[in-house]
């Protein structure tokens, strides 16, 4: 894939493999919109790649499983660079260990390993048709394709977002 002058948003871009993914992208010369629950670390993310490589990456700090943040996305994309040409869905939760986990623990880890993809999908897929071209690429686990034992949230999204991820390649 041809990553130069191409926009790209990274979620989870604040640390470990977003940070390096964005990093990396940047280096090759994509246009980067780094995204992070943690806003001061997305900017420190974005900080370190504008110092080797001045004005290519803009940070944003929210909560990319809303479908509302992950349209600001688009937009902070599309003003500050164009139109939204790669979507690293990245960000990711391990869930909560043990037997005992609630109707809300099941629902965060849901919402931010499973439908913010399909919500950031729905988003971008219908302007790519349109354009003839664009990338969706989903930070996969282990945990997609065998049982982590002790955390069934983290085990259970993973395995949805890799059959998902498997029956969408399928389609295209």
């Amino acid at each position: 894939m041809k990553v130069a002058d191409k926009v790209a948003i990274v979620t989870g871009g604040g640390n470990g493999i977003g940070a390096a993914l964005a990093t990396k992208l940047a280096q090759r010369h994509a246009r980067v919109i780094v995204a992070d629950l943690d806003g001061n670390a997305a900017q420190a993310v974005a900080d370190r790649i504008n110092a080797e490589r001045p004005g290519v990456a803009v940070a944003s700090g929210g909560d990319v499983s809303e479908t509302a943040h992950i349209g600001q996305l688009i937009a902070l994309a599309d003003n500050a660079f164009g139109p939204v040409d790669l979507y690293f869905a990245n960000a990711g939760i391990t869930g909560v260990s043990g037997l005992d986990v609630t109707d809300d623990e099941w629902d965060q880890s849901i919402d931010v390993n499973l439908k913010a993809h399909i919500r950031a999908a729905q988003l971008l897929v219908p302007g790519w048709v349109e354009r003839g071209e664009g990338y969706f690429v989903s930070t996969a686990s282990a945990a997609g394709l065998l049982t982590q034992l002790g955390s069934a949230t983290y085990s259970v999204t993973k395995h949805a977002a890799e059959i998902g991820r498997a029956s969408c390649r399928e389609r295209v």
